[in-house]
């Protein structure tokens, strides 16, 4: 091609080059990071401060929530009203502390509910409630540093959250708002911490989507929404920050709430937050700032996804399942015994389940494809299957070199199997523009959250990793063009771990 046809081709959206750069370059975009160590004075604290704002500390939260069913929307619950114990529930088994590390080797102390790269906790969660019984109707943030609300804004905004949203709030008993504090990763990770902001954000709110379902609360994910006002809303100050994700949570639809005025607390406007070296981050700062949506009109949902490998979900707890949810050491080396095909496809297949997405249509099955790397399950042929509605169909013996799998800190020797979760990244960057890479990894990271919690139930660690070449690992897989795969997941059964980590069921830090 000569220099004057290539002038006259359109230049590429940020989000086009952002997937390719991200998964098929992605030690590039670290390598031009700030390089920041764990430990040095440059790490950024993992807990918001809020100053001096109003604080509403939240009941010890349950020990029990209710069945892995319910917590995958079979309905069968009463839907509660708004409270402080349901607040207390929801906000720590979705994204508080629920374990902390001791000792020497305490490299991560903090391990919140959903797995988090080197625990940093990019995601922060605001809450829009009605109010109840000495809580006023208002905006909060939660702090999970002391399970307590921090009052932003008082206010009935009910209709000012709808109008963002582009959907009908009446019969809502709350409202999620998932934002990134994309310095907590930036600082080590350069412009690759937007892809691991992006699967966090999905996570979270795959998990609260479960919580909330085993509280007797619908919630949906809306990955599209006016930016502008949500932000102003909740006060977060880009580029340090940006709302990501919005679950809207539904009752029992009932008459529309009295209207009432909104006011702001007396300390706003809010305060502002310290400025980070995040402004330093070019590319993620670009692909932020074009994925951002002013009007409604644009907003898109992909084809009716179909042929689900999803099934019911075996019996459990869910708050069980969430404090034996574990990543495993730093080094996962998994004890080697033989699980049996069962357990993994019981972790596997109920997290296809459908739930509640702006992304695709009503009751469809989420964008997201699932293959399985068998190293050593009973009943399922070594190599590598596609996870269909149909069970597994075989596609190959596999190595993990074969497979371009290249985390260091796995031993794909004693693992039990592999999980790895692609989309469609084509049809994404047509549907949603440069905002459909966060919305795939979002919908992929609430399938990957599912699958960690259930695998806790089948006795496995689960252990997220992006350490893989994509295209090696996408032809191994046979995924159709455009498909990238956003996910690596390894099964194994929990070996010898060092560190003395110690659960928590609430926070009450001076």
């Amino acid at each position: 091609m000569t220099d004057v046809e290539g002038a006259d081709r359109a230049p590429e959206p940020p989000g086009a080059r952002y997937w390719h750069r991200s998964l098929h370059d992605y030690a590039d975009l670290i390598r031009r990071g700030p390089g920041g160590r764990e430990g040095a004075p440059e790490e950024p604290e993992r807990f918001t401060r809020h100053g001096s704002l109003p604080r509403y500390p939240l009941p010890s939260p349950p020990r029990r929530l209710g069945t892995l069913s319910r917590a995958l929307g079979d309905g069968t619950a009463s839907p509660p009203a708004p409270s402080a114990g349901l607040h207390s529930a929801l906000l720590h088994y979705t994204c508080g502390v629920l374990r902390t590390e001791f000792g020497p080797t305490a490299r991560w102390p903090y391990h919140r509910a959903a797995p988090s790269a080197r625990c940093f906790a990019p995601v922060e969660t605001y809450l829009w409630t009605p109010g109840h019984d000495g809580l006023p109707a208002g905006v909060y943030a939660y702090d999970p540093a002391h399970h307590a609300l921090v009052l932003l804004r008082a206010g009935e905004f009910r209709s000012v959250l709808g109008a963002a949203l582009g959907t009908d709030l009446e019969g809502a008993v709350g409202v999620l708002l998932l934002s990134t504090v994309f310095w907590r990763t930036a600082f080590r990770y350069g412009a690759y911490a937007y892809r691991l902001c992006a699967q966090e954000t999905g996570l979270v709110a795959g998990n609260a989507l479960m919580v909330a379902g085993a509280l007797g609360v619908r919630g949906q994910v809306r990955h599209q929404f006016l930016d502008g006002p949500l932000e102003r809303l909740i006060g977060v100050s880009r580029p340090e920050e940006s709302l990501a994700a919005v679950v809207p949570l539904y009752a029992e639809r009932g008459g529309p709430d009295p209207a009432s005025v909104e006011t702001e607390v007396a300390s706003a406007p809010l305060p502002a937050r310290p400025a980070t070296g995040v402004g330093a981050l070019a590319d993620l700062i670009e692909l932020d700032t074009a994925a951002r949506l002013t009007d409604t009109a644009s907003f898109a949902r992909l084809p009716h996804q179909e042929h689900a490998p999803a099934a019911p979900a075996p019996a459990g707890e869910l708050a069980e399942c969430l404090r034996a949810r574990t990543s495993g050491a730093p080094v996962f080396h998994p004890k080697p015994r033989p699980v049996p095909v069962a357990a993994v496809l019981d972790a596997v297949l109920p997290a296809f389940t459908p739930y509640g997405s702006d992304a695709v249509p009503e009751g469809s099955a989420p964008p997201v494809r699932a293959h399985l790397w068998a190293v050593d399950v009973t009943g399922a042929e070594d190599g590598v299957h596609e996870v269909t509605a149909h069970g597994l169909r075989h596609l190959g013996p596999a190595r993990a070199a074969g497979l371009g799998l290249e985390a260091a800190n796995i031993d794909y020797r004693t693992v039990n199997a592999v999980v790895f979760l692609s989309v469609p990244a084509r049809r994404g960057q047509l549907a949603f523009g440069d905002r459909g890479f966060r919305v795939l990894h979002h919908e992929a990271g609430i399938v990957a959250q599912r699958l960690c919690v259930l695998s806790a139930r089948s006795g496995l660690a689960a252990r997220i990793h992006n350490g893989y070449a994509a295209g090696p690992l996408a032809h191994a897989l046979r995924l159709p063009p455009g498909h990238e795969p956003v996910f690596q997941i390894a099964l194994g059964t929990p070996g010898v771990d060092e560190r003395y980590l110690m659960p928590v069921s609430h926070w009450r830090v001076a």
